[in-house]
């Protein structure tokens, strides 16, 4: 039987896929998914503990819908934190009809920003266990994570950045 891939693998991987889905969207529709991701961590963090609630069966919709369901906390905040980003930038990215220019270098960093602050929000939220199992298989996670305050302040300095020197 085989070695099972490291998770720097698996980073590495949603890293490149992540790039290069950038160059299929262009620069104009990768701003607008890393407005999406910001739009997700606000979502996510706010709405989280009502949708887990929901799902438990504590909380009811209109006095009649609810569910009982036998998820985490941080699997209610991951499924949400991802479906607001998805619904969002879908709803931005099929309301715009410029196809945006190819600015290789610009993709490549908002991509790149845009990948790490969704692992670094992800790790967040998984529970505390599992996140120190991943941090166990793998030397990128940590790094990632530990540095999320830098990937929550660099996609917005370097759109100001990149686009002060586009003028």
């Amino acid at each position: 039987m085989g070695k099972i891939p490291s998770w720097d693998v698996f980073i590495a991987l949603t890293f490149i896929l992540g790039v290069a889905y950038g160059f299929i969207l262009k620069r104009e529709k990768v701003i607008t998914i890393l407005s999406s991701i910001y739009i997700a961590i606000v979502m996510a963090t706010s709405f989280t503990e009502y949708v887990f609630q929901f799902f438990q069966g504590n909380k009811v919709i209109a006095n009649q819908i609810w569910i009982k369901g036998n998820m985490s906390s941080g699997t209610v905040a991951i499924v949400l934190f991802l479906l607001v980003i998805f619904f969002v930038s879908g709803a931005i990215n099929t309301s715009s009809t410029r196809s945006g220019d190819t600015s290789v270098f610009e993709v490549i960093i908002y991509m790149a920003l845009a990948m790490a602050l969704i692992i670094s929000t992800i790790l967040g939220f998984l529970p505390d266990a599992t996140r120190e199992m991943i941090f166990a298989g793998s030397k990128v996670a940590s790094i990632i994570y530990n540095l999320k305050t830098l990937w929550i302040i660099a996609p917005p300095i370097s759109l100001v950045i990149l686009n002060f020197r586009r003028k």
